[in-house]
């Protein structure tokens, strides 16, 4: 199996929000180790030496924050910068949550719409430019979602999950089983549905893939969906499960004639030691690194070109 002839295109999208910790507990007063040191210590100079665009999706607080604001001007020309909502942060009821549970979808449309009214205006204030990326906290996107942010002029949402919902986290109603795994243009209202018309704002879902008992369980309504897919994500994947999901996406979309979309995603907060509940030492932060450099190395080999969210409508359609 290899790429062969396809064009293919690779995005690392990164949710990016202040210091977390065990049990995603947000810690408090806040800080933003994970910016100053996960971003740009650690996770920036490996995309600049493979050459990698990354796009870094920024929640609320992180745009508050002058310090990351600062840091973040210095390398915003070597990468994307977009918004990810937790809606806990924004809006009347804003707060500084212990942990961010809640879906966008949740709110009342009115509601949601004002607080991606209130995370855009934070992005135009800090970066003086407007964002084309998004992705919903929790992916918890809606039947208004899509709408509202192709009004605030994105391009791209990067919210859906395919072979997977997220009932067991609370929110029934987002589901995302039987969603393309490839860029689509989609119905605003249903936005695991693809729309037969194009629109201002394209879907780019995260590259996810039934595992094998996934598959063999498919037929079984509900049993199928409760079975984790594999995600294109270094968290806990070995280089070998991120190559081979990658070439099994590659394989099943060959010979369509469009060009290829691998969209990589996990949190800036997991490269630090004890900023999330997946790396409680230095070594298991590393760990994440360094499968991402085997991604990115994979990538290199294969002349898979790393771009950001945002680029993806052109090269795509």
């Amino acid at each position: 199996m290899s790429v062969g002839s396809e064009q293919v295109f690779l995005c690392v999208s990164i949710d990016c929000e202040c210091d977390k910790g065990p049990g995603w507990k947000t810690q408090k007063p806040l800080s933003f180790a994970s910016v100053s040191d996960g971003i740009i210590q650690r996770l920036h100079p490996l995309f600049r030496r493979y050459g990698a665009k990354p796009t870094y999706l920024l929640s609320p607080e992180v745009m508050r924050d002058e310090a990351s604001v600062s840091a973040l001007a210095v390398i915003e020309s070597e990468c994307e910068l977009g918004t990810h909502l937790h809606a806990e942060f924004v809006g009347p009821d804003a707060h500084v949550p212990e942990v961010t549970a809640a879906f966008q979808c949740h709110d009342a449309p009115a509601l949601e719409r004002e607080k991606l009214r209130e995370l855009t205006g934070l992005f135009n204030a800090a970066f003086k430019s407007n964002p084309r990326s998004f992705r919903a906290g929790r992916f918890g996107i809606g039947a208004h979602s899509l709408g509202f942010l192709a009004d605030l002029g994105y391009s791209v949402d990067s919210s859906v999950t395919p072979f997977k919902d997220w009932a067991v986290a609370g929110a029934p109603e987002v589901s995302f089983y039987g969603a393309s795994t490839q860029p689509y243009w989609p119905v605003y209202e249903r936005p695991a549905e693809v729309s037969p018309n194009s629109s201002r704002l394209l879907e780019v879902p995260v590259t996810i893939r039934p595992g094998a008992l996934g598959r063999a369980f498919s037929w079984l309504p509900g049993i199928g969906q409760r079975i984790e897919p594999r995600w294109l994500r270094p968290t806990k994947a070995s280089v070998k499960a991120l190559e081979s999901l990658a070439l099994e996406e590659i394989e099943v979309n060959s010979g369509k004639g469009r060009p290829i979309i691998l969209n990589c995603m996990f949190h800036n907060v997991e490269v630090v030691e004890g900023l999330s509940p997946y790396a409680a030492t230095r070594d298991e932060a590393d760990a994440i690194l360094n499968r991402l450099a085997g991604l990115l190395d994979f990538a290199g080999r294969h002349g898979i070109k790393t771009i950001g969210l945002g680029d993806v409508p052109t090269v795509f359609c």
